[in-house]
């Protein structure tokens, strides 16, 4: 990464601790705002959260959820110092970080195509209209309209505009009383601690249920052409929620797949009119060729971009920082190894013993094991990216290897529930 200069000023919206404590250390004392939303300081603890990091100068409490406040923000950051990049932290910061980077005259993906990746119903629009293979689909108010548009086939309910799963349903068959559980199910659906208070404007979709393995593809973009690119196969879940359960990447493809996504990718950036920036991308590999499930224009959550970095050799959040700052920026091609993760699950109820992780961490290729649950703790079942209880993750020099690594160590994981 080149290093920013020393009066620039790094502006993250939405506070990410994964980010933070990846470029901490690599870009100058004091050189990050984090902008947040004034409850999500609250419910999350945040307050205290600039001192944790010598990077951060400051967070700045400002409404950016469906709002334009954070843009009012400009003249005061200028101010202060010169913006080298503003960076979307979260998922529910891609519309407002390219308006204000837009506000600024930086590099970012245009309010228009953040607009486009922030809500499927808009995101459909676009790039069926420009040709990318999308599944039939429509928006839904009510039980009444899913049960119109599936009739009795298989199909999937879900929110357009949340993310990490919140909300989604597959349905194998739908009639009055299953439309009408899905609608309460995917209207109802919270997201504690990561939305304000204040009342917010959800729309919802129906799709129709597509077959063939899920895969994602994760590309850095710069003025409209990508110059990375990395596929990643996903297993999800079996069920009603598809929840994913684990990832491997690069996946192993043949050429002419690998081209189809390629082909894919550069159609979707067309289309959403996407500038510069990164890219998570999901599809489903149908026998028509990749067709796509949805795209976020922020850096994808599941510690995909941790297994890039160890599998290609990557710093890709600094790199980002540098593509948003238009600074010159050189990437791999071609992976050195693969990169896996599997998530871990128990049996839902409370936590009475957790064990195997030391066991777990001296197999061969274990990069990380960690457990988010000890005795006590109650297990849900899997609706959602955040009932999931840790992860381990494994390298290896290919994708037979390393997917038997990281079996290997979900297996050594017990998470012991009752009740």
């Amino acid at each position: 990464m080149t290093a920013p200069a020393s009066d620039a000023q790094v502006v993250f919206i939405g506070f990410n601790l994964a980010y933070l404590h990846a470029i901490e250390g690599h870009v100058p004392s004091g050189s990050v705002v984090v902008i947040e939303e004034p409850d999500i300081l609250r419910k999350r603890d945040l307050a205290g959260a600039a001192t944790r990091f010598d990077c951060v100068d400051r967070v700045v409490a400002a409404s950016y959820h469906q709002s334009t406040e954070a843009l009012d923000l400009a003249a005061e950051l200028t101010a202060v110092r010169p913006v080298a990049a503003v960076v979307p932290g979260l998922e529910y910061a891609v519309p407002a970080a390219a308006a204000l980077a837009e506000k600024l005259g930086l590099p970012g993906a245009t309010e228009q195509a953040a607009q486009a990746l922030r809500d499927k119903v808009r995101l459909r629009e676009v790039s069926g209209a420009a040709g990318v293979r999308n599944p039939r689909w429509r928006e839904v108010f009510g039980p009444e309209d899913i049960l119109e548009f599936a009739g009795d086939g298989p199909v999937v309910v879900k929110p357009a505009n949340r993310q990490a799963s919140v909300g989604v349903q597959l349905l194998d068959s739908v009639d009055a009383e299953t439309a009408a559980q899905a609608w309460e199910r995917t209207s109802s659906a919270t997201e504690r601690v990561s939305v304000p208070d204040r009342e917010l404007a959800w729309r919802y979709l129906a799709e129709e249920r597509l077959q063939g393995p899920e895969f994602s593809v994760e590309a850095l973009v710069r003025q409209g052409e990508i110059i990375f690119q990395n596929v990643t196969a996903k297993t999800v879940i079996p069920g009603p929620y598809p929840v994913e359960l684990g990832h491997l990447l690069p996946a192993p493809l043949d050429a002419d797949t690998q081209a189809a996504f390629t082909t894919a990718m550069r159609a979707l950036v067309a289309a959403t009119g996407y500038r510069t920036g990164i890219l998570h991308a999901e599809w489903i590999l149908t026998e028509s060729g990749p067709t796509l499930v949805e795209c976020a224009g922020r850096c994808p959550g599941d510690h995909l971009i941790d297994l890039i970095d160890l599998a290609y050799g990557t710093t890709i959040r600094l790199t980002l920082i540098d593509l948003l700052a238009g600074r010159p920026v050189t990437l791999p091609q071609v992976s050195e190894q693969t990169s896996a993760i599997r998530f871990l699950a128990a049996e839902p109820g409370t936590v009475t013993e957790v064990s195997g992780v030391d066991t777990a961490r001296e197999l061969p290729g274990i990069e990380v094991v960690e457990v988010g649950v000890e005795a006590g703790d109650e297990v849900r079942p899997w609706a959602s990216s955040w009932d999931r209880a840790g992860h381990v993750i494994a390298t290896g020099p290919d994708a037979d290897t390393t997917r038997r690594r990281v079996l290997d160590a979900d297996a050594a994981v017990r998470i012991a529930t009752t009740g």
